[in-house]
């Protein structure tokens, strides 16, 4: 083999781990990770790599800075492990004050369990002398083992203090979450914590709350031949039916059980919501409405002619990749059961 060809070859080989090491830490995630042999030939493919959190994108800048080889950087790593393998279980709401020290690697879990209808909310502030960066993660629990499932957005480049990191989940079954907190290495202070939960959706009629349901779900209907999917709220006619959540108007209709109905989709999906016994619609299909934003009058058309006026207000979730139905709307109009 030519001896200036082989050098060449070498040469190429080298450059990636060379370029990867002379990386600032701050643009690690950036580096190209996987390196794959082309099968057409000898050359090596570089293929990007795409942390799915700021966690992972900072622990991937240690391990290319070769502070993972470290006692502390080998300890960060292990302390994220810990905190996901033995979480604290804590009832909602919480809240907690934890300190952190240079000398030290802190990581923080918390076990809770999510209820059908809540929006899990999770707060974390810093305090320190100097700007750190606290990364905060939720993780399902899927046959007992831990799946990522969000992160805090990571503070913005330049800015002199850490603002509040937070997270928002819908919860459409019940489940179990842990979330991780973990500041980043050589940096003392203290993070407060609060985990609390909250109702997934407004009231879907004005100036009322779940006192109003006189109807729930599950009762009979037509002597037994079915089941209510969905609850009644009884108001006077003309009373204001809201949006119970941001979302699209997917379906504006009038049927002969229904009356005049409306669907509205949450921006989140996975859940559809169902109006019924309108004396009027006030919105159109494709609609994007607020929460609170009127989308008709309460009535009592369709099957509902011979009672008092009242909505219909029915909650349909329908998970990725499987068929779901009709829900018990209170789960998802208080926050917990």
């Amino acid at each position: 083999m030519d001896p200036e060809g082989t050098t060449v070859a070498a040469a190429r080989r080298r450059r990636p781990l060379g370029l990867l090491l002379s990386l600032p830490l701050w643009c690690a995630p950036l580096a190209l990770l996987p390196i794959a042999c082309d099968p057409a030939g000898s050359e090596s493919i570089a293929r990007p790599y795409w942390p799915r959190s700021s966690h992972q994108a900072y622990g991937h800048s240690l391990a290319q800075a070769r502070l993972s080889e470290t006692a502390l950087g080998r300890e960060w790593l292990a302390a994220a492990e810990r905190a996901l393998a033995s979480p604290v279980s804590v009832e909602l709401a919480f809240a907690a004050e934890e300190r952190f020290e240079a000398a030290a690697a802190s990581a923080w879990g918390y076990g809770i369990t999510g209820r059908a209808g809540q929006r899990l909310a999770v707060e974390v502030r810093a305090t320190a002398a100097e700007r750190v960066e606290i990364f905060v993660d939720l993780f399902r629990l899927d046959a007992g083992r831990p799946v990522h499932v969000a992160s805090a957005a990571p503070s913005p480049p330049g800015a002199a203090v850490l603002a509040e990191q937070r997270i928002e989940w819908q919860v459409l079954e019940p489940t179990d979450y842990i979330v991780r907190v973990q500041p980043e290495l050589l940096r003392t202070g203290t993070v407060q914590v609060t985990l609390r939960a909250e109702p997934l959706l407004a009231f879907p009629v004005t100036g009322l709350d779940t006192h109003a349901i006189q109807s729930g779900f599950g009762a009979e209907r037509d002597g037994g031949a079915r089941a209510h999917r969905g609850v009644d709220i009884f108001a006077a006619r003309g009373t204001d039916a809201v949006a119970a959540v941001d979302g699209w108007v997917t379906r504006v209709d009038s049927t002969r059980r229904g009356g005049n109905v409306v669907w509205l989709q949450p921006i989140f999906g996975d859940l559809r919501l169902y109006y019924a016994h309108l004396d009027t619609q006030l919105v159109e299909a494709g609609q994007f409405v607020r929460r609170g934003d009127v989308i008709g009058k309460v009535g009592n058309t369709g099957n509902a002619a011979t009672t008092p006026p009242h909505l219909h207000f029915g909650v349909y979730v329908r998970p990725a990749g499987r068929r779901g139905g009709a829900t018990d709307p209170v789960f998802f109009l208080r926050a917990s059961q």
